[in-house]
């Protein structure tokens, strides 16, 4: 949250969610995107580890693929007009919270396909369109995850790789992620 700011440690909360006159014609407001991009390729991928954290060698060839996840929280207004702080740090899926807003938090994910037996420069080259909706043009509570994982894997074991940023912090164009051990 904190790197849009120049790592200040203060982030203001979207006018959306401060009290004040208009909360609740923000939050009323949807509007319809998309998010497309590109995953192109990875380059030396982590070995996968055992329970100690110790690179397994037995295991040298990978499957690796590609989850893309948008994160929206879906803000609701049911309170009076005008009425308390607007919160939103910390409020659960469907919980109310200060001056009667509430969210439930939605996902939206899509999965490349494995590429097989190549975890030192596997290439994707996968274009990816996202639907999703943002609420009161809260770009900054819009997060999209990326997460490579093996396609053999456990459901229980650790990702290979795992980024993830705000929207409101990314303008139009490339996005170059690199994820390091």
């Amino acid at each position: 949250m904190f790197q849009r700011n120049g790592r200040s440690g203060y982030v203001l909360k979207p006018a959306a969610l401060r009290s004040g006159e208009g909360k609740k014609a923000l939050l009323g407001r949807r509007t319809r995107h998309w998010l497309d991009l590109t995953v192109i390729s990875g380059q030396q991928l982590p070995r996968l580890k055992d329970s100690s954290g110790r690179e397994m060698v037995d295991r040298p060839v990978l499957h690796p693929y590609v989850e893309v996840t948008v994160h929206v929280p879906d803000w609701t207004y049911s309170g009076e007009e005008g009425g308390g702080g607007g919160g939103g740090g910390g409020a659960s899926a469907g919980e109310e919270i200060e001056g009667g807003a509430t969210t439930i938090a939605r996902s939206v994910t899509y999965r490349t396909s494995a590429v097989k037996n190549n975890g030192f420069n596997p290439v994707w080259e996968e274009q990816i369109r996202i639907p999703f909706e943002c609420v009161g043009d809260m770009w900054d509570l819009v997060f999209v995850r990326f997460v490579v994982r093996q396609e053999d894997g456990k459901d229980d074991e650790d990702p290979l790789a795992v980024y993830c940023v705000s929207l409101g912090s990314l303008g139009q164009g490339e996005l170059t992620v690199v994820c390091s051990r």
